[in-house]
């Protein structure tokens, strides 16, 4: 369950959504694309804007602004690839999907996305089944059919997950090259600071389903205000520090039926005042470009 997350992207930008597991990332990210099942979820109230036009309600007529104004990479591309087609099918059926343009024509165009996403030999990878290709291959293939309509926004949800380091930097960079040749919006959800601190303009902390701060990366990582904010920088490893045991945030999310009237961060917060417990904090600037939602924030 989400509750009164409110945030805005620019033409360009790349905007960080952090948090650990179960903080409602996902969520977000789902109900902008509009996947979130119904039932057993639903939207109470609020809107999503997408270059002036909101797309709570569309119902079927979402179909035409996800895949061609909105792209997405899914968390684990082996369970989001269909096993029994090709991927030139695959990508194909995306392209087809929003334009009118013929086979051969769109299969010319699965070819010109393999080779922009960097896939070697992309004449032969074209005819392979998902399990013939390494996972980082197949995250490369998600890429090619999240921007195969050119969209305004790219939403990449834990786009490394799984992947080996080095592959993980390969799949950051392309998506870094790829935002500046088509000038997308991206936002990047991970629970990685460093990913953050390499790719992102801005970025949003969530926790229990609210955002609790929001801030330029920069900022963020030099002063954290929130204190569940600071425990998450805390909990870094960091060269030229020896650290025997790494500092962890005792106690676990909380389930929506065990969220309280107030900071649903009080419980595991070393800073928790009478009031926490009572009233949640709201989410208010703090300075220019700078929002907390804490009642005492870190000095």
């Amino acid at each position: 369950m989400i509750d009164d997350v409110s945030f805005a992207l620019t033409r360009g930008e790349t905007l960080g959504l952090v948090g650990e597991s179960g903080c409602g990332k996902s969520v977000t990210a789902m109900a902008v694309m509009g996947l979130n099942p119904e039932p057993p979820s639903r939207v109470e109230s609020g809107r999503i804007l997408l270059e002036g036009r909101d797309l709570l309600g569309l119902g079927p007529a979402m179909r035409e602004i996800r895949g061609e104004r909105i792209g997405m990479i899914f968390q684990e591309p082996m369970t989001s690839l269909n096993p029994t087609y090709t991927i030139r099918f695959q990508i194909a059926e995306a392209i087809r999907l929003h334009r009118p343009v013929s086979r051969a024509r769109a299969h010319a165009e699965v070819l010109e996305l393999l080779r922009m996403v960097g896939i070697g030999a992309p004449e032969r990878r074209m005819n392979q089944y998902p399990h013939e290709l390494s996972g980082g291959l197949r995250q490369r293939v998600m890429i090619a059919m999240a921007i195969a309509c050119r969209p305004a926004l790219l939403i990449a949800d834990e786009p490394t997950t799984a992947l080996d380091v080095t592959v993980q930097s390969q799949i950051l960079d392309l998506i870094k090259r790829l935002q500046a040749e088509m000038g997308m919006s991206v936002l990047l959800i991970t629970h990685d600071l460093g990913i953050v601190a390499e790719t992102c303009d801005r970025v949003i902390v969530m926790y229990a389903g609210r955002i609790v701060e929001e801030a330029a990366v920069g900022a963020l990582y030099a002063r954290p205000l929130h204190p569940y904010t600071a425990g998450l920088m805390a909990s870094r490893p960091r060269l030229g520090h020896r650290q025997p045991v790494l500092p962890t945030i005792p106690g676990m999310v909380p389930s929506p039926g065990q969220r309280g009237a107030g900071c649903h961060f009080a419980d595991r917060c070393a800073r928790v005042q009478d009031r926490c417990r009572d009233t949640a904090p709201p989410l208010e600037h703090v300075e220019a470009e700078r929002k907390l939602a804490c009642w005492n924030p870190m000095p």
